[in-house]
């Protein structure tokens, strides 16, 4: 006999969780957005509600990368803390700084579990190598460069290298 437990956890998808989490992160953006409007919105409630934000908007939206979830997020809660500093005529800076501590709470955990998978699968060679971001150096406009796997070994980030490769 399966107790109930292990028969809901046998139903449940990640889809179910990232659903669930795209409600709980409207209603929680709301209640932050009426607690900014109202300007009833304690330095706890801001803090909590920021950080329970981020955590479900993280599993709203698995497929955006996290850093620029959470800095979009630090930005919106930036603006909000401005927009009732215009309303209510005085500027809370405590309550702006719990909320941004609140983010990077989550933010350095995710992080650290970055630079761990990093040092799984290669651990000497350097972080910027490992970058999923490739950045050309050639020319005033640093243009990002198209992420090719098999062409990876190829792309040096060495500026004297640019002109090895050009007289080879």
């Amino acid at each position: 006999m399966v107790p109930c437990m292990d028969a809901l956890l046998f139903r449940i998808t990640p889809g179910h969780v990232a659903s669930f989490a795209r409600i709980a992160a409207l209603l929680i953006a709301f209640a932050l957005t009426a607690g900014y409007v109202t300007d009833r919105l304690s330095l706890e409630m801001a803090g909590s509600g920021a950080f329970f934000l981020a955590m479900f908007m993280l599993l709203a939206l698995p497929g955006q990368r996290s850093s620029e979830l959470l800095g979009a997020l630090a930005i919106w809660l930036t603006y909000a803390e401005f927009m009732a500093a215009i309303q209510s005529g005085q500027f809370d800076l405590w309550r702006w700084a719990v909320v941004l501590a609140a983010l990077s709470l989550v933010i350095v955990p995710i992080k650290v579990q970055h630079v761990r998978q990093l040092a799984r699968t290669n651990p000497y060679r350097p972080i910027r190598e490992l970058d999923r971001r490739v950045w050309s150096s050639a020319g005033k406009g640093a243009a990002p460069a198209p992420y090719v796997p098999a062409a990876l070994p190829a792309i040096s980030f060495d500026p004297d290298a640019v002109g090895d490769m050009a007289s080879a």
